[in-house]
């Protein structure tokens, strides 16, 4: 294979003028498109990474539901995995200020674990157990300010259709602001002592809220959590309870990479015809290899690693680049985002080995059809009459 690449070098060396700016091209359109896929491709991770850690800071890695209200959770305690349990328990109800109302889901939770388990922004302050904390949209829509009054009813508790619903007049101790889905329009927090006064029939919407530690595998925990219980308790993780959000990542992510190496391919057309150019520049000196003894294959060979001398030159540049920008705005925050529309001040970019891998082979699967592309022009090549050619 030295021999392959030595000859191409060769070739390349000696070829000047139109052959040599196109090569030049080549090098830079597969450069560019290698570097777009490295950017597309880590931004996409990094947003998805911030929106994992979102979600799992609001919901838990892992929520249990279908348990009994007060349920007891000695039996995970075996679990050296879970980190955090937060029980809690949901229900549909309305919010009432200034004559403006919304439905609204409560979430209602030990207010303890509210600053350690759900890690929420939140503008004004940590709610007690006669207070309420509520998403930023509902406050946005109703006109609602820290510390105002609000009326909060829940029509499903309603004992009979001649009564009224269970009715509260509780203060607003804050607002958070997650930007997570809809959650900052939809979600409620109260005590479980607010609950207690509001919610009269039992809930079947009864949750346990599970963290677990860094590098765990959460499908892996999962099936160990659900050996525990019956049929009637489901066991998910944020991504099974998300699964159109996370199928729509996937596509997003997969249809970024096709369309960029859509760059790669205009570059690989160029490179092909680079390759050709060279191929009838040097026609003369294939036809002495093909007399001396050089067979198709060769011939075909050195042309493929004339492909690969420059396409690699072209990928390794690209994702080095690509690489290095990744590093530097990861280590430094060069790139940054507006707060207001963004849960996030810095633009995030993670990025793995496998993506660099899975980019290194696009850009040479592209690269060896350029090179098969110009060797198979040489098959319809005489090497007698290549040797009457004129340069």
């Amino acid at each position: 294979m030295k021999l392959y690449i030595f000859i191409a070098r060769q070739f390349m060396n000696s070829n000047k003028g139109v052959g040599k700016f196109t090569s030049l091209i080549s090098k830079v359109g597969i450069a560019i498109g290698s570097l777009a896929l490295i950017l597309a491709v880590s931004i996409l991770n990094g947003f998805e990474n911030q929106l994992n850690k979102k979600i799992s800071d609001f919901d838990g890695h892992i929520k249990i539901s279908g348990i009994e209200f007060n349920y007891n959770t000695s039996i995970l305690d075996n679990f050296e995995e879970i980190l955090m349990i937060s029980p809690n328990r949901e229900r549909r109800g309305i919010i009432d200020y200034k004559s403006k109302r919304k439905v609204i889901t409560f979430k209602e939770i030990n207010m303890e674990l509210l600053e350690e388990f759900y890690q929420l922004p939140i503008i004004g302050d940590l709610p007690n157990k006669d207070q309420i904390l509520i998403g930023h949209d509902i406050a946005n829509r109703l006109g609602i300010k820290v510390g105002d009054k609000i009326i909060i009813s829940s029509p499903l508790d309603q004992i009979s259709m001649l009564s009224f619903p269970p009715v509260l007049k509780i203060q607003v101790s804050g607002l958070f602001y997650s930007k997570i889905l809809d959650y900052d329009d939809r979600f409620v927090f109260i005590s479980r002592e607010v609950g207690k006064k509001l919610f009269n029939s039992s809930s079947q919407n009864n949750y346990l809220d599970i963290k677990i530690k860094n590098g765990i595998n959460k499908d892996y925990l999962k099936e160990k959590i659900s050996q525990l219980f019956d049929d009637k308790v489901t066991v998910q993780s944020w991504e099974d309870k998300h699964s159109t959000l996370v199928k729509a990542m996937k596509m997003e992510k997969v249809g970024s990479i096709m369309a960029l190496s859509l760059i790669i391919l205009v570059a690989s057309f160029n490179m092909a015809a680079t390759l050709s150019l060279l191929t009838i520049k040097k026609i003369r000196e294939i036809g002495i290899l093909r007399i001396l003894g050089a067979n198709l294959r060769d011939v075909r060979k050195i042309l493929i690693a004339q492909a690969f001398l420059i396409g690699s030159i072209g990928t390794i540049l690209g994702i080095s680049f690509g690489i290095g920008i990744v590093i530097l705005q990861n280590k430094f925050g060069i790139i940054s985002l507006p707060s207001h529309i963004y849960a996030m001040d810095l633009l995030p970019m993670v990025l793995t080995m496998k993506d660099v891998l899975t980019i290194f082979f696009i850009c040479f699967f592209f690269i060896t059809i350029s090179g098969l592309f110009a060797g198979n022009r040489v098959s319809n090549f005489d090497p007698l009459e290549a040797l009457r050619w004129v340069k």
